[in-house]
């Protein structure tokens, strides 16, 4: 079959990709169709969203193009229209030459083909657009049942209408008759614009425009019974034919009496096969012979290509053959693989020139081309002698499959049948493999394992180490022994490691999450380095983090400060998450339980005897041990061990040492899972009694030591046999909220208290589930049938002494408690007001709110959780109801608060406080240092009439700091209230300030600096009222806001700036001023309160922003700087809200200024918010402003917040839709060097030269080049500067460019190079007098005195020469 352009020919879907299809031909052949090839529709689609990328917005189109609101209609998915095994009528539009991977002519990215078969279709371009394929049909010929191929062009209510490609005719096809008996699984609702079928027409109306069609089962089975015009007989037509004659080329036939066709072996059916000239048969026209006067065409009899339906094979899937029950249908490449041997296949036929034909199976074929016959070179093929004659058996391999022809392509190669593998997908993930080195790049070590299978072998993979010169460990061809760590069939890639640990490891791999398993253990890859999280990578891409807890026990800040990218671990994995199915693992659980393997025995320990131990690591709360000579870690509480040397914890570091040996430990818990135990300091009572003890275990001796030993021995044999006191042993079951529950001997459950599990509550933890405890019991319920238990060391061993010298004593109940007293507790509720620990298993405290903190806290319960520590005092008893109320204020605020009464108030006293609440009639403060909290009616909050009083009381929160004026005082409810009206402060103020002023006179010399200010022309501001000299009031906040210049805060603008600026300004006070008396000292502090310095000093509460803002409502800058201060108070949607208020606030023509508020408002969203807030401020920002200047300001954003491959999202859709912009590509460009990927960087130079106007190419060259000098390889920028100057010599506006380059690189004899070339050029005297100062400049900076003398003397010679040639 010899394919040319302009040939029809049916064909059936071989694979569907992005952006083609691939088809299966006849004869052993492949196409491919582009996308734009489908239909007009898509084509249409394509072209415009092509033309949508590619243009500039212009004003109107701004809010409606950008990509984030777009509704431009995109072209549909091919999977979409398409399902392989679908047969489509094409026509050849072009043949490549051999090995055509990218057509020059193509407009559609075809990308790198995946497969032998996709790399083979690209030789033969083919079309399924309805006017190509339909050509020289016209409306006449569209008689009742013929079939044709056509396109959906829309969708209406009751069905489709369909496009014929012929011209005046229209189709219908309603939803009752779209059905496809192909693929069932299309239905008609799912049916997409431009989408290719195959109709019947049903019916043409009488005006010859509309022809109703069908998609029932007649498509199929229809046949071509009337010729009414030549062009109404094509490929994909089923007809019944004459036979005329047969030969070895195949039957002859006659189509309808008018044609002549050719039915070849390879299509013969078995009936076909016995038909004799004369006899009529069914056939399908699969091609049309090109040139042919009149046409021919080729045939086929298959019974798959008659139905339209894939080859399929009947086989058997049980012993009995004969039973129909056993027989089921499959595919070709199902029942024969690719990779499937093949022992015993006989040569049916042979082609001297092409190949053999060999017998499979009953009726299928398969095909070996003679280039697959042997690895030898065979140059023709006989079928009467030699190896491979006809009737000879053969080994083969099966090596593809041709869909259309239902052939098997097979392979006899012996080197083909010996490769382990033949694809990607037969390699087994973990799978140790041996290899050949194809070549070593920047990128990776290519390795082949297996014939035409490749690896990669990427860099971090190399080795357990990072190799510096990997060339000199790798030497093309020789052989390397690797692990399979990726196996990825869809990019038909297999990635691999080197590492010895992974070579070497018998631990089970993880290569899915499915066999992911809680307890495994198992070698992973630091894949990346996050400051509390290690991201690891296991097999097949599968990855998993490692908390900062768990991977390491030393003290580190970040965490690659003991880890490194490509760092084989050996984890254990702790957990899985269920919402994202990501496990959890821990570095030091697996160490752990290497250690317990490796023969940390723990059998010797015995809990009742002493131990020692050596220090092997100290931490921050435990001393780590090895304990001799078992060699087992432990764990020691480093406050336990300071108190027990009377030291502090600070001295214990400084004089505790590794190696230092420790004595007298007692075994707490041990945990032979984990292989560790935690061990405490004996006291001098414990060490007495363990004397008293081991000389009681002497026959001869007698006493109660050895009595209570031989009660510790004894186990209870029922609840009736315990008693209070009893030591036992026992095994911790469960954890609960208060603690853990202990199984005790005989089946019999203790509680553990929390408060119960040591004297020293700072070195509190809980013992693990099924660790062995050593308790002594302390209550027994035996209505309840319940047990306290304790292991305390108090309780365990001496219990009198242990009472007295543990640092937490227990507490039995309320009656031993005293007010004042400090203890300690752990919180067992959190409550909507109140706090409430427990002191005791028997005994709550309650912590009111207002006991919590010194100062007011607003988030007050995200400072605590249960089972937290924390200390108090007891603040009142109720002996009679068991109730204790506890304080942690410290003891100085409590003796303040308490001295403070309401009697010690009088009206008009002026007092400073918090507000505490605010309702609907006024604001409630909380006098401060006090308990007291009066009411201040929305009514005292103003003094202008006109003001609403409900706005007022809205510009308050809850946490300012205010001053104000007490004007009633009810004694008998104990009642104050309270005024904040600027009226009650301004007459004294004025007053104190006069005194000063006087105070100023009488002690300022005569040498005071001009920056003084003189008193008496100063205005005095409060509240948007200006009083001058005169006594003229004059209203500020009235006047025009374009009249006030905007306002510059001297502080630069952070998001995370504290809340202590102002220190330095305190600090600052000139020792004047501290000399001045008290009264002018405490006329400054009551100042700090007035709005008067606020131009002055930086706004420090809501209000002072609020006032501000009245004055310069145009002040971008004092915007943001309000919404950093909210930002600083976590309040990220109240800086929301003042962005948007600003937005509303700033006039429209003050554009700088709205441009800086929305930058602010993307830049809050790309820090705090998520990926749907900050697309919807994208999409109003680029509306309101100019698109481009939104659009790279959001990418570089993104770019310095590290969202990497967001950030790089973001350049792709800047520089689709602003190609024309020489800016956003050369930040594209940084970007990527940035990252460290200069090659994706080098490649948008050519792609932005393509979409930049030509004025651009220069300064985008000078940029690109400039970005090699800083973040990529000097030597490039170094070679494009030298083109460019090398073409634009008269541009000395490069030269001074690259001459700052080479500068950069302190290279000042290339700097002498590129001078002497730019002064070689005629100049004028301005210009060459830039370069030599220039010159002279770099040659002191980094020369030395003789050089710069030489340019010196150059100079002067040069200007000695240029007046000479003028003269």
């Amino acid at each position: 079959m010899k394919m040319s352009p302009g040939m029809r020919v049916i064909a059936q879907i071989a694979a569907i990709g992005p952006f083609s299809i691939v088809l299966s031909l006849p004869h052993k052949l492949f196409g491919y169709v582009p996308i734009d090839k489908i239909s007009n529709h898509i084509s249409n689609l394509l072209k415009e969203s092509n033309d949508h990328g590619n243009s500039s917005l212009d004003e109107d189109d701004t809010s409606e193009g950008d990509d984030l609101s777009s509704t431009h209609e995109s072209p549909p998915e091919l999977e979409e229209i398409f399902s392989v095994g679908q047969y489509v009528r094409a026509i050849v539009s072009a043949i490549h030459p051999q090995g055509t991977i990218q057509p020059s002519d193509s407009a559609i990215p075809l990308g790198r083909p995946k497969s032998e078969v996709e790399k083979e279709s690209r030789r033969v371009e083919l079309s399924l657009l309805p006017h190509e394929v339909n050509a020289g049909i016209s409306v006449k010929d569209l008689a009742k049942g013929m079939v044709l191929p056509a396109y959906v062009s829309s969708v209406e209510d009751h069905g489709y209408t369909i496009d014929f490609g012929i011209s005046g005719v229209t189709g219908f096809l309603a939803f009752k008759d779209a059905e496809n008996v192909q693929h069932q699984q299309e239905s008609p609702s799912r049916r997409k614009i431009g989408s290719v079928i195959n109709v019947r027409v049903k019916k043409m109306e009488d005006t010859g425009r509309l022809c109703t069609v069908s998609m029932d089962i007649k498509v199929v089975t229809t046949e071509l019974a009337h010729l009414t015009s030549t062009s109404a007989v094509h490929p994909g037509t089923l007809v019944k034919v004459l036979v005329t004659g047969s030969s070895s080329a195949g039957v002859n036939v006659q189509i309808l009496g008018a044609f002549e066709g050719t039915i070849h072996p390879l299509h013969l059916s078995r009936d076909a096969m016995m038909a004799k000239p004369g006899d009529k048969i069914r056939a399908r026209i699969i091609w049309e012979v090109p040139g042919s006067d009149p046409k021919r065409f080729a045939l086929s009899t298959l019974p798959h290509i008659l139905n339209l339906q894939p080859r399929r094979l009947v086989t058997s899937n049980i012993q009995d053959d004969d039973s129909d029950a056993g027989l089921e249908e499959r595919s070709i490449e199902n029942a024969y693989p690719i990779s499937t041997f093949l022992d015993n296949v006989k040569v049916m036929s042979v082609d001297s020139d092409r190949g053999l034909y060999v017998g499979v199976a009953d009726g299928l074929l398969g095909s070996v081309h003679i280039s697959d016959v042997s690895d030898e070179h065979v140059p023709s093929l006989s079928a009467s002698s030699g190896p491979y004659k006809s009737g000879t058996v053969h080994r083969a391999r099966v090596i593809g499959f041709y869909p259309f022809d239902g052939v098997l392509k097979c392979s006899m190669k012996e080197s083909i049948l010996q490769q382990k593998w033949l694809r990607v997908e037969e390699v087994q993930v973990g799978e140790t493999v041996k290899g050949t080195i194809n070549s070593l790049t920047d990128r990776g070590l290519f390795v082949s394992i297996s014939g035409s299978v490749h690896a990669v072998i990427w860099p971090n993979h190399y080795a357990d180490i990072h190799l510096k010169h990997p060339e000199r460990k790798f030497k093309i061809g020789n052989s390397i022994k690797c692990r399979v760590l990726v196996v990825e069939p869809a990019k038909n890639r297999i990635c691999l490691t080197a590492k010895r640990t992974l070579l070497e490891s018998t631990l089970p791999i993880i290569s899915s999450v499915d066999n992911v398993q809680r307890g495994m253990i198992t070698h992973a890859v630091i894949f990346k380095i996050s400051e509390r999280i290690l991201t690891v990578e296991f097999y097949n891409n599968v990855k998993g983090i490692i908390p900062l807890k768990e991977a390491t026990e030393t003290f580190t800040q970040t965490l690659d400060q003991q880890f490194h990218v490509g760092q084989a671990v050996k984890v254990q994995i702790i957990d899985i998450k269920s919402e994202t199915s990501l496990p959890v693992a821990s570095i030091l659980k697996a160490t752990r339980s290497e250690e317990v393997q490796l023969g940390a025995d723990m059998s010797n320990i015995d809990p009742s005897q002493p131990v020692c131990g050596i220090v092997h690591d100290i931490h921050q709360d435990n001393v780590v041990l090895k304990l001799t000579p078992t060699n087992v870690t432990a764990l020691l509480s480093i406050r336990s061990l300071a108190r027990s040397r009377q030291i502090t914890v600070e001295q214990l570091r400084i004089t505790l040492d590794v190696g230092d040996k420790i004595d007298n430990l007692t075994v707490a818990v041990k945990n032979e899972e984990k292989g560790i135990v935690i061990v405490n300091i004996k006291s001098k009572s414990n060490k007495e009694r363990d004397k008293k003890g081991i000389k009681g275990l002497d026959k001869t001796a007698k006493g109660p030591e050895n009595e209570e030993q031989k009660s510790q021995r004894r186990q209870p044999g029922s609840f009736e046999d315990l008693k209070i006191g009893q030591i036992l042993w026992g095994t911790v079951s469960k954890h609960t909220s208060r603690g853990a529950i202990v199984k005790m001997p005989t089946r019999l459950f203790a509680k553990l208290h929390m408060t119960e599990i040591s004297d020293d509550y700072s070195s509190v933890i809980l013992p693990p589930i099924g660790d062995s405890v050593k308790v002594a019991i302390i209550a027994i319920d035996t209505a309840n049938k319940s047990i306290q238990v304790s292991t305390r060391a108090s309780q365990l061993y001496s219990q009198s002494e242990g009472q007295t010298s543990a640092p937490d004593p227990r507490i039995s109940d309320a009656e031993t408690l005293k007010i004042g007293q400090s203890v300690r507790g752990f919180v067992t509720n959190v409550a909507e007001q109140d706090l409430f620990i427990a002191l005791s298993p028997t005994l709550d405290a309650r912590v009111q709110r207002r006991e919590l903190f010194d100062e007011y806290v607003k988030d007050w319960r995200s400072r605590f959780s249960v089972n937290q520590l924390v200390q108090g005092r007891i603040l009142s008893v109720d002996r009679d109801k068991g109730q204790v109320e506890v304080t942690l204020r410290s003891r100085d605020a409590q003796r303040i608060l308490e001295s403070k009464k309401l009697s010690d108030y009088t009206v008009g006293q002026r007092v400073d406080g918090v507000i505490k609440r605010i309702e609907e009639y006024g604001a409630f403060i909380q006098i401060k240092d006090t308990r007291i909290t009066s009411l201040c009616h929305k009514s005292e909050l103003t003094d202008d009439a006109n003001a609403a009083p409900d706005e007022v009381l809205a510009s308050l929160q809850v946490g300012d700091f205010v001053r104000a004026l007490i004007v009633s005082i009810d004694q008998e409810n104990g009642r104050i209230s309270l005024s904040l009206k600027p009226s009650h402060f301004f007459q004294e103020d004025l007053m104190e300030e006069e005194e000063d002023r006087m105070v100023v006179d009488h002690n300022v010399e005569s040498s005071a600096t001009d920056d003084d200010v003189d008193s008496e022309n100063e205005d005095i501001v409060l509240d948007g009222i200006s009083e001058t000299e005169n006594g003229e009031q004059v209203d500020t906040a009235s006047k025009p806001s374009g009249s006030v210049p905007t306002l510059v805060v001297p502080t630069p603008l952070r998001w995370d700036a504290g809340q202590d600026d102002n220190a330095d300004s305190v600090e600052g006070m000139s020792s004047d001023e501290e000399e001045f008396p008290k009264k002018k000292k405490r006329k400054h502090m009551i100042q700090q309160d007035l709005t008067v310095d606020l131009h002055t000093r930086t706004p420090q509460s809501t209000n002072d922003f609020e006032r501000l803002l009245l004055s310069s409502p145009n002040s971008s800058y004092l915007w943001l700087q309000f919404m950093a201060f909210q930002l600083q108070l976590s309040e990220i949607e109240k800086a929301r809200e003042i962005g948007r208020r600003a937005l509303r606030a700033v006039n429209f023509r003050e554009e700088q200024e709205r441009l800086n508020v929305w930058i602010g408002l993307l830049n809050l969203e790309v820090t705090y918010g998520t990926d749907t807030t900050l697309d919807a401020v994208f999409k109003d920002a680029a509306r309101a402003n100019d698109s481009k200047t939104i659009h790279w300001r959001l990418a570089v954003m993104l770019d310095d917040s590290q969202r990497h491959e967001r950030a790089e999202e973001q350049f792709k859709k800047t520089c689709k839709k602003f190609g024309t912009s020489s800016k956003v590509w050369t930040l594209f460009a940084e970007h990527y060097f940035k990252r460290s990927m200069p090659d994706e960087a080098r490649q948008l130079l050519q792609r932005s030269l393509l979409s930049l106007e030509k004025r651009k190419h220069l300064k985008t060259i000078s940029k690109f080049a400039q970005s090699e000098y800083r973040m990529g390889e000097p030597e490039r920028g170094r070679t494009i500067f030298e083109g460019i100057i090398d073409t634009h010599p008269k541009r000395l506006d490069l030269w001074n460019i690259y001459i700052d380059m080479e500068a950069g690189q302190n290279d000042i004899q290339r700097i002498r190079n590129i001078c002497d070339r730019a002064l070689g050029m005629k100049l004028s005297k301005k210009k060459a007098k830039f370069f030599f100062k220039k010159w002279l400049e770099l040659e002191k900076k980094l020369g030395d005195a003789t050089s710069a003398d030489k340019v010196i003397k150059r100079a002067i010679e040069w200007t000695q020469n240029s007046g000479s040639s003028a003269t």
